[in-house]
């Protein structure tokens, strides 16, 4: 029972950030789109996040995933449901992670308890929670049981925890073949030949044929590779032939950065057993070449190494101790070595560090009152383009696009295809009244009449709607 202690313990404490953030309104603009993408499911449309991708939720990782937790989002609210379910993927992976602990690595309560903590403050997993919902964080508990499953050949439970992570994200195919590779090694060479084919055929069938079917018919993650090419056969002919950029890619600055906030926190344990690390390299290498957003790097694409990190820790704890009558005994320095690498950063890297102070999230001020209010002024049936700090609170409808932050706003793109905009004059520091006086009377000329002036937050609705 102890590990499901645990990982109940753990899911309160990640569920009331989550649940606190929210409430402080301060959600991602990547939660806005799977709210906007479970809304329309449950309203039997397409769902089309015109927030975040503008395209099909299936076009750009096929989460098939994602429709059981919209449907069950219909019979709860659904910002929290989706939060929760986040949550308890993310705390479910300390039971597999002490399974391989204890029945892998065959390590004693105490090395255990120390890895599962280290998994519980990584920085990593906190990002993730944060986030608000990502389909591939069920894949994080899922690679972990997999592992398990895999390598106490129990192989109806592994399907099943495959069948997850694939369903979780197209591209963590590669993640699945690299747990091929290590049964592999392990001598199970019938699974791991299985393991492989399902992985990078469900890799190839995803990325070539479905994504592009239910998006705009073309392979969905071009543009993250556009310098080496415009379709995926010269993307790769364009790495093989250009060795140099993508070395420059592979370790450009903050590649350095992410490895250190992966490695770090476990005691760079994992150098000990690469054998158990190195089969998620292929994934990571796509990631680390492609050109996306930072919080991209160091949050969604960061699931699958995290799952190999903590399985390769485990192991190397077991190498680094000695057998004792049943258990391997491993140095308490080396113990406490890793409690306080996991300790110092998560204070210093998390972002539920006690430096942000997270005991005073959930609070509400008085812009969070007029943001409030302008969902209300807004109504439930208008298309609108609003500041990101309001698009979690409109992404119930059928159109809604974020109010990129610039210097000076255009009138003619901000009210374009929509019937309100929703404006956070914090997007714009420095604008001046006369500036503000501008911006506001361009939008009556174009047909909008403001309805609300209030602690910074403005709305314009289009007359006539």
């Amino acid at each position: 029972m102890l590990p499901w202690l645990l990982a109940a313990g753990l899911f309160v404490v990640l569920e009331l950030l989550a649940l606190a953030r929210i409430r402080s309104l301060d959600g991602t603009l990547d939660l806005a789109g799977y709210t906007q993408a479970a809304w329309l499911i449950a309203e039997g449309r397409e769902p089309v996040m015109t927030v975040t991708t503008g395209a099909h939720v299936l076009a750009q990782q096929f989460a098939l995933l994602f429709y059981p937790v919209a449907w069950a989002a219909e019979l709860l609210p659904r910002q929290a449901t989706l939060i929760t379910v986040n949550s308890v993927a993310l705390a479910l992976g300390v039971v597999p992670l002490w399974k391989i602990c204890r029945r892998i690595a065959n390590l004693r309560v105490g090395a255990a308890a120390t890895l599962t903590y280290a998994y519980a403050v990584y920085s990593t997993l906190h990002v993730l929670n944060l986030a608000g919902f990502y389909p591939e964080a069920v894949a994080l508990p899922g690679l972990l049981a997999a592992a398990y499953f895999g390598l106490q050949q129990r192989w109806w439970p592994y399907a099943v925890c495959v069948a997850v992570v694939l369903a979780a994200r197209a591209d963590l195919g590669l993640a699945v073949a690299g747990l091929g590779g290590l049964l592999l090694t392990q001598g199970d060479r019938r699974a791991g030949r299985i393991t492989v084919v399902a992985g990078l055929g469900w890799l190839a069938l995803t990325s070539l044929v479905l994504q592009p079917a239910v998006g705009d018919g073309r392979y969905a993650h071009l543009d993250a590779f556009a310098a080496y090419g415009d379709s995926p056969g010269s993307v790769l002919w364009g790495m093989l032939t250009d060795p140099l950029t993508v070395l420059g890619d592979v370790f450009a600055q903050e590649n350095w950065t992410l490895f250190v906030v992966l490695m770090a926190p476990v005691f760079f344990l994992p150098i000990l057993a690469p054998r158990y690390l190195l089969w998620v390299l292929p994934l990571q290498f796509v990631y680390l070449v492609a050109d996306v957003p930072q919080e991209a790097r160091f949050g969604r694409q960061t699931v699958a190494v995290a799952a190999f990190v903590f399985l390769a820790s485990a192991v190397a704890l077991s190498r680094i101790g000695r057998m004792g009558v049943e258990r391997v005994l491993v140095d308490r320095r080396v113990l406490g070595a890793l409690l306080l690498a996991a300790s110092v950063f998560f204070v210093a890297d998390s972002p539920t560090s006690p430096y942000e102070q997270p005991w005073g999230w959930g609070g509400r001020d008085a812009a969070d009152g007029a943001r409030l209010e302008a969902l209300e002024l807004v109504g439930p049936d208008r298309s609108v383009r609003a500041s990101a700090s309001t698009v979690n609170l409109l992404a119930e409808r059928d159109e809604l696009y974020e109010l990129e932050p610039t210097e000076r706003p255009e009138p003619q793109i901000a009210v374009s295809g929509v019937d309100a905009v929703v404006l956070d004059l914090r997007d714009v520091p420095g604008w001046t009244a006369v500036q503000q006086a501008v911006f506001r009377n361009s939008l009556e000329s174009l047909g909008f009449d403001q309805v609300q002036d209030a602690e910074g937050i403005q709305v314009y609705v289009r007359r006539g709607t």
